[in-house]
């Protein structure tokens, strides 16, 4: 009977353990508050930036995709898209990684 026990609560705690820990995304984000919104995104995703300058662009390059994560939100009644670690990439980052901005030779 004790070993049935210790079983139960071990089950327990694995389900409990393997429960997504990440808040499900938002359906819009105000825009108005986006300089928070990537102060909080900098600390979760532990982003780094080369200068001012750089954080700058790349707050640029989040507000837009914040408007676009709405804009799809809204537009779609199955899928909800949210911030992730390449919300903050410009164009020309996005376009490097997947490798559509490979210069012609």
């Amino acid at each position: 009977m004790r070993s049935v026990s210790v079983v139960l609560i071990l089950v327990v705690v694995a389900m409990a353990s393997s429960a997504p820990t990440d808040s499900p995304p938002q359906k819009h984000y105000d825009v108005e508050k986006a300089d928070e919104i990537f102060e909080q995104y900098i600390k979760d995703y532990r982003k780094e930036y080369k200068n001012e300058n750089d954080k700058q662009v790349h707050f640029k390059a989040f507000v837009e995709s914040l408007k676009e994560i709405n804009k799809l939100n809204e537009e779609s009644k199955t899928a909800i898209f949210g911030i992730n670690q390449f919300t903050d990439y410009t164009e020309k980052e996005r376009k490097g990684m997947f490798g559509f901005g490979l210069s012609k030779q």
